[in-house]
Parts: structure tokens; C-alpha cells; sequence
């Protein structure tokens, strides 16, 4: 049942919980005053009847109550005296009111009858078993010595309600008590009269709830389902439906958003049209597409090939810096080297002064530096990689950690941690392996300014040898991973860019990568992979 609710439409569920609503208000609220309206009539014919043997009791004499009592005879002129007076009551409401005199004890739990109306079948002067709520209000006025009316109870067929006015004598004696029966069977009348209008009302209450209701929802769910079918109209690739503005509420805002998506989805449409055919797919609208699968793998198309683009376009930027290395290497490197000779000629005179010294090592110093850059350029510029070997990628990485352990302990605190697999073997060129590892450890070392702990791991990761390098240093931003690697971008004072830039090209012509994670103030990891040898890829 709850699965079929679901499937409904909105306006469906609305709806039945509308009228579900209103079941329950009316039936509640018809409950409440029916229950009120029987309490009501209850205590009325209760009160009634305990009036009319209130009355009766005091117009009937004690002396000639206990005449009757004394004598027992029902052709006695008092006895007929009584008689006559009782029937008074059943000639004024003959239908609802039956009207007796008992006497005030039971007689072996049984009600015994002294003066009974022609009405009544019981005999005068007789025991009858009557319903205990008769007996029990009977007890009850002849202890008080007062009216008492007892519960509603039911006999031969009908409901009714007894009320008990006790008859004193001289001496405060109960001699009997009039009691008179009132039939109460009127109150399922009432309830099925009652009822009948009720489910009247039921009937008329929810046809108008339902027709006024129905009214108001087309009213209000009208913006509702604009945007329903301008949704569907969007899914089937339309763009340029648009919906009506009609007010400020909060489905008049909803609209405006709607259709502020669809300008925005078909601007966006547009450019990817104008964008696949400035790449060469021609004669092609996606603002006009079946389905969005369509566009998006256009999307992905267009992705990739301007990630081709950037490739390409790296591609011609390296070989244009291969090219201008390879022309000004020459031309530079020797005029630097007879300079640097005369230096250091200068700097072995002792006639020297300890301050001139000091200035020739500093130009010896940036000459060094200026040969490492040029040497960097013609790295780039070789257009193969030297043979490829078995690389111990173990040792390898051992001897590099030694290597830089004294060059850490120089910088500042810095701890070298080292963590290796027994046994990995790459295929590569291992000096520049090397290099690619200096280079990397070096720049782990200067990023960690207030000292720390630089890590190497070296393991198999499926057909990768993997040197992970790793540092708490001072991290990097997303805008400065982006450009890392690139020409001439460093985040060091006096750095090139060319040493990263030379790592990458090692690695990618060893047919490996390099990956970088970083987050600014906690650290970086450089994550090295190189293929394995052969044989124990196939191990």
C-alpha cells in the first residue's frame, strides 16, 4: 500500500491526505459531540425522573403507607387510593415512566413490590429479582434518606434508568420508597438520528473540501507544474524553454532560477558548438541535443584533445629551449671556461689580500652555478636517452641518501629516513636516476627552512618501481603545483626552473612519470615511478 503511495503524483497524494485530514477532523470532532449530546440527555432524563418520585414521594402519606404494609390487602380503599395515584404518573408519560412502590430492604436479595402500577405486571405484595443497579440505588436512598437514581441499565429489551424517593414516618422510619422507571431507550433513537445526520454531514463536508481543495491546488501548483514540464522539456535537450514570471513567493523565485539555468545551460551549449568546430567538428549543434550523454562526451573529447594541444605545444617549448642551448652552449661555455681559468690562476697568487680572496671565490662560485644552468640546457637539448640497464633501485637510493646526508646535517637539523622493499630493479639510465633523486632530496631539504624529516621509500607498486620522496616542509599552493615543472618557474631566490624541469624529462623518456601531492604548511611528496625490469615485472 505504501509502495502504491509513492507512486502517486504529487497533487494524488495531496489530495488523500487532504481527505484523509478530514475524515479524521470530522469523525473526531462528530465523536466528541455526540458522546457531549448523550451525557447531556442522559442527565436530563435522569434528573427528570428523579424529580418525578421527588414530587410523588411527598404527596403520598406515611400513615397510609404503613396502613398497606399493616394490612396487606389490595381491595382496601387505601390500598386502590395508592394505586390510583401512581397510575396518575403513567396516564400523564405512559410510554416512558413506570411507577412502583418497594419496600426499603430486600427480602432474600430480591426487591419486594408493596404497591405496583396497573402498568406493571408484578404482583403486589411480592418478591421480584430485579438488575442489581436497581437494588443497588434502592440500598442507597433508604441509607442516605434521600433521592438516588441508579446507573442505566438494560431489561426486557430496553434500556432505563430508576430514581428512588424514600416515604418517612413521624419517627424518621423508612417505610418504603417510590421508585419510578424511566425508559432511556429514546438515546439510540437519538444516536441513529444522530448518525444518519452526521454522515450527512460527512458526505456534504468532504465533497466541498475536496472541490475547493482541487480548485486551490490547480491554482497553486500551477508554477509547480511549469517547472515540472520545463524540466522535462531541458532532459530532452530544449534550452530555450522558458517560463512566465508571476510574483515574489518562493515558487516565483524558483522560477526565475529555472530560468536563469537554462540561459546559463544554453550559453554553455554554444560555446561547446563553437568550440568543437574551432577543433574541426563541424556542422554539429549540441544546443539542440537529444540527450546530454551526447554533449558531455563531446565535452571529454574536447578535454582531451586539448590536453593534446598542451602536449603538443610543451613538446615545441622544449624543443625550442633544446634548440637555443644547443646554439649558445658553445658559444658560451668557452669564453666561461678561459674565464674561469684566469680566476682561478688569480686566486692561487698569495701576494693576494685575504678580501680579494674572498671576491675571486665568489666569481669562481657564480661561475659554477652558470655552468650547472647551461649543463641543465643541454640536458634538454639531447634528443634520446642514453642505453637503459638494470638499475638496482635499492642501492641505488642508499647511496643517495648517504650522499645527501652530510649536505642535510650542513643545512640545518634535518633528519634522512629511508624505508626500502628487499629487492626492486628498474630499467633506466642510473646516472640519471641519480640526478633525478639529488635533484628532488636537494629541493626537499631547502623547503624545509625550520628543519624536519625527509623521507625515501622505495617499492613495487604492479609494474612500478615507485621512489617516494616525502617532506614536512612549507608545502606548496594549488596555483604553484600547477606550474611545477615548467620553464623558468622556481619558488627558490636564485632557482631556474630548469632543474625540476630537466627530472621530468629524464623520467617521462624512461617512459615513467613523476606525481606531486602538496598542501601549504604541511608538506610534499614527490612520487617517483619508474618501469621494472623485465624479469621481475614477470615475477
Amino acid at each position: 500500500m505504501f509502495k502504491y503511495f509513492q507512486k502517486l503524483t504529487i497533487n494524488s497524494k495531496l489530495m488523500i491526505l487532504t481527505l484523509f485530514i478530514t475524515f479524521l477532523v470530522v469523525i473526531i470532532t462528530g465523536g466528541i459531540s455526540f458522546f457531549l449530546q448523550t451525557k447531556a440527555m442522559k442527565e436530563n432524563l435522569t434528573s427528570h425522573v428523579a424529580e418525578i418520585s421527588s414530587l410523588f414521594s411527598s404527596t403520598i402519606s406515611s400513615q397510609d403507607l404503613a396502613e398497606i404494609i399493616e394490612l396487606k390487602d389490595k381491595t382496601s380503599p387505601t390500598y386502590q387510593k395508592l394505586a390510583s395515584h401512581l397510575n396518575l404518573i403513567n396516564e400523564s408519560d405512559t410510554k416512558y415512566l413506570h411507577a412502583c412502590i418497594v419496600a426499603p430492604k430486600l427480602i432474600d436479595n430480591e426487591v419486594f413490590f408493596l404497591v405496583p402500577s396497573s402498568k406493571m405486571t408484578e404482583e403486589p405484595f411480592s418478591t421480584i429479582d430485579t438488575k442489581d443497579e436497581f437494588k443497588e440505588a434502592l440500598l442507597k436512598s433508604a441509607y442516605y434518606k434521600k433521592v438516588t437514581h441508579s446507573k442505566v441499565y438494560r431489561e426486557h429489551g430496553s434500556y432505563w434508568i430508576a430514581a428512588f424517593a424514600p416515604i418517612v414516618d413521624r419517627n424518621n422510619q423508612i417505610l418504603g420508597a417510590v421508585a419510578i422507571s424511566g425508559d432511556v431507550s429514546v438515546i439510540g433513537s437519538f444516536f441513529e438520528e444522530m448518525l444518519y445526520y452526521f454522515s450527512v454531514i460527512f458526505i456534504i463536508i468532504t465533497c466541498l473540501v475536496f472541490y475547493l481543495f482541487k480548485w486551490g491546488l490547480r491554482k497553486v501548483l500551477a508554477p509547480m507544474n511549469e517547472i515540472m514540464n520545463g524540466i522535462n522539456e531541458v532532459s530532452k535537450g530544449n534550452f530555450q524553454v522558458k517560463l512566465p514570471a508571476r510574483d515574489q513567493s518562493d515558487l516565483g523565485k524558483l522560477t526565475e532560477r529555472f530560468n536563469h539555468m537554462t540561459e546559463q545551460l544554453s550559453l554553455l551549449f554554444e560555446r561547446l558548438t563553437l568550440t568543437s568546430k574551432q577543433l574541426g567538428k563541424e556542422g554539429y549543434s549540441f544546443r539542440q541535443a537529444s540527450a546530454f550523454e551526447e554533449a558531455i562526451g563531446e565535452m571529454e573529447h574536447i578535454i582531451q584533445r586539448t590536453k593534446i594541444l598542451k602536449e603538443l605545444q610543451r613538446a615545441e617549448k622544449m624543443n625550442a629551449i633544446g634548440q637555443l642551448a644547443a646554439s649558445v652552449a658553445h658559444e658560451i661555455r668557452n669564453p666561461m671556461t678561459v674565464v674561469k681559468g684566469f680566476l682561478q690562476i688569480f686566486k692561487s697568487k698569495k701576494e693576494l689580500s685575504s678580501e680579494e680572496q674572498m671576491f675571486i671565490k665568489l666569481m669562481i662560485d657564480e661561475m659554477n652555478r652558470a655552468e650547472t644552468i647551461i649543463n641543465d640546457y643541454l640536458s634538454l637539448a639531447k634528443p634520446d636517452m642514453e642505453s637503459t640497464e638494470k638499475v638496482d633501485a635499492v642501492d641505488l637510493a642508499h647511496k643517495v641518501m648517504e650522499l645527501m646526508n652530510s649536505y642535510a646535517l650542513m643545512s640545518k637539523n634535518i633528519n634522512l629516513d629511508i624505508f626500502t622493499e628487499e629487492e626492486v630493479f628498474v630499467n633506466g639510465n642510473r646516472s640519471e636516476l641519480k640526478q633525478v633523486l639529488i635533484n628532488i632530496l636537494k629541493n626537499g631539504i631547502e623547503a624545509l627552512k625550520d628543519g624536519g624529516t625527509l623521507s625515501l621509500r622505495v617499492y613495487r607498486n604492479e609494474s612500478f618501481g615507485i621512489f617516494e620522496v616525502k617532506d614536512n616542509g612549507i608545502g606548496m599552493t594549488s596555483e604553484e603545483l600547477d606550474r611545477l615543472g615548467t620553464a623558468f618557474y622556481s619558488l627558490k631566490e636564485k632557482g631556474t626552473g630548469m632543474g625540476l624541469m630537466v627530472c621530468y624529462q629524464i623520467i617521462e623518456r624512461m617512459k615513467g612519470r613523476i606525481d606531486v601531492v602538496s598542501e601549504k604548511n604541511v608538506g610534499t611528496t614527490f612520487t617517483i615511478s619508474v618501469p621494472l625490469d623485465e624479469e621481475m615485472r614477470e615475477s
